[in-house]
């Protein structure tokens, strides 16, 4: 078995001095701390919009017995696992799950829902493949011995995994050709795809969920003419990965496309939206995802565009966020469907070389306690302001502010940061925020929680009633505005500190 030296490739960083450099201080801001926030084990979080990616198992890409009492930790509740018909069929007509059903029982016993994202060829009946994994090779390019065989497998998978995953998503990025081939790709024919599979599927799990698209960034003509050929008719779920430096960089315009084209092309059924794999690595350079345009990325960089990635999916509306992935992927070389050896994958929580929890896990899990599903969705009234208006800030600061509400516990959240890109880790600087909490929410004592820290702060002192043309509409607060999530709250969200 291929094996590479993953330490060779991590690079040392000085966690704390780039703490330092690129948290704030609140306390030396003049926010007196009162405590800290908990989070909860997985198990204890009932329902979540929030997953992460468990991907590449077919190909020995990391060892999940280390990583299953990290996510028991973690507070995601969904996982996307691989099935791998390469690794599941080594003879003919031979199938192999047990690898499978070990990793899903231990997601599940861990309280994490595994979905299939059900994938890739296999060189028994694709003599051309570079590779044994086959990844990317599609069955319908290989006669009907082929797409036969792809449809016993799929069949088979559902026959064991009846009544332990529901959500079976095909195919993995299937507009672009590192994940297509040998033929270029194409909508009509994914579509094709998707049809035979959803069939072998539905033929053991009646009242299975398809999830189709997982499609590489946006792709407008690819996901039109899937629709044409009609997708809709197949699916109750699509996915696709928007990945990009900025996490919320033009994402309210590409979630609210596909909602439109799904509706458009439905025919009046309702298709959820999910966003399916995203991801930032935790260091420039030395790994494969160079692509997406880093210059500066680090530890906290990460964490910062982890808290950010979560809270902008949910706020554009998308009915799943997932993060890619759990742990770097440097168990064995990096392939696509070229063959060829690619760098590590090293977007994980974890770090692949040690196993040990990166910054960003332990901000993830806040964010993964704080915004489960207990957490609902709730349009309050926020509005952010300059702190002098005799002598503004720059416009763009303004314009870089987002936030997002909810409703927890019977208490208003509002959370919210400054959206420039990460990497230029951007000194805090002050704004003043107006919040109308509505008349049936607890809003006593108001406090602030930061993301990044864990840490909770008083807001007395801070805030003093916004009048507005004679009319009181709500409480004007001094705050301090980071590129990443702060949360005002109310004090008894926290009956650990209130």
């Amino acid at each position: 078995m291929e094996t590479i030296d993953p330490k060779s490739f991590v690079e040392e960083q000085d966690l704390p001095a780039l703490k330092k450099q690129q948290i704030a201080n609140l306390e030396e801001l003049g926010y007196s701390r009162i405590g800290e926030m908990s989070t909860c084990n997985t198990t204890d979080i009932r329902s979540s919009r929030i997953g992460v990616g468990f991907e590449t198992l077919d190909r020995f890409m990391f060892d999940p017995d280390r990583v299953y009492p990290l996510m028991e930790k973690l507070g995601a509740k969904w996982a996307r696992v691989q099935t791998g018909w390469s690794r599941c069929e080594t003879e003919k007509g031979r199938y192999d799950f047990a690898w499978l059903e070990e990793i899903v029982d231990n997601l599940l016993r861990v309280g994490v829902e595994p979905f299939f994202c059900v994938s890739f060829g296999n060189q028994l009946y694709m003599p051309d493949v570079p590779h044994e994994s086959a990844v990317g090779y599609v069955p319908l390019y290989y006669g009907e011995e082929g797409k036969a065989a792809w449809v016993d497998y799929v069949r088979a998978l559902g026959e064991c995994f009846r009544g332990k995953v529901r959500f079976w998503e095909v195919w993995n990025e299937p507009n672009i050709p590192q994940f297509w081939h040998p033929s270029k790709p194409d909508g009509a024919e994914y579509a094709e795809l998707v049809k035979v599979t959803a069939a072998a599927v539905r033929e053991s799990i009646p009242d299975a969920k398809i999830v189709g698209g997982a499609m590489s960034k946006m792709d407008p003509p690819f996901l039109e003419a899937a629709l044409k050929a009609g997708l809709t008719e197949e699916i109750d779920v699509f996915s696709f990965h928007p990945y990009q430096s900025v996490p919320e960089a033009n994402l309210q315009n590409m979630h609210d496309l596909v909602r439109r084209l799904l509706k458009q092309y439905s025919g009046g059924k309702v298709i959820d939206v999910w966003q399916g794999e995203n991801g930032c690595p935790s260091q420039t350079a030395g790994h494969n995802d160079d692509w997406l345009g880093l210059y500066d990325t680090d530890e906290v960089v990460q964490a910062k565009w982890v808290a950010r990635r979560v809270l902008a999916d949910l706020k554009a509306g998308f009915d799943m966020s997932l993060y890619f992935h759990a742990i770097d992927l440097m168990g064995r070389p990096y392939r696509q469907a070229d063959g060829g050896v690619k760098k590590p994958v090293m977007m994980g929580l974890i770090n692949g070389a040690t196993y040990e929890p990166k910054y960003s896990f332990e901000v993830f899990q806040r964010v993964c306690s704080l915004f489960d599903d207990e957490s609902e969705r709730r349009e309050l009234f926020y509005r952010f302001l300059n702190p002098d208006e005799q002598h503004p800030q720059q416009s763009g600061v303004l314009a870089t502010a987002m936030g997002v509400s909810f409703v927890r516990s019977g208490c208003p959240l509002l959370a919210f940061w400054n959206t420039a890109d990460p990497q230029q880790k951007m000194p805090a600087q002050s704004i003043d925020l107006v919040f109308w909490s509505d008349s049936d929410l607890q809003f006593e004592k108001p406090v602030l929680a930061d993301l990044m820290t864990g840490q909770v702060y008083d807001l007395s002192g801070h805030g003093e009633p916004f009048i507005c043309d004679d009319a009181h509409v709500g409480m004007k607060f001094r705050l301090p505005f980071a590129d990443y999530p702060l949360v005002l709250t109310d004090a008894s969200l926290f009956p650990e500190i209130s």
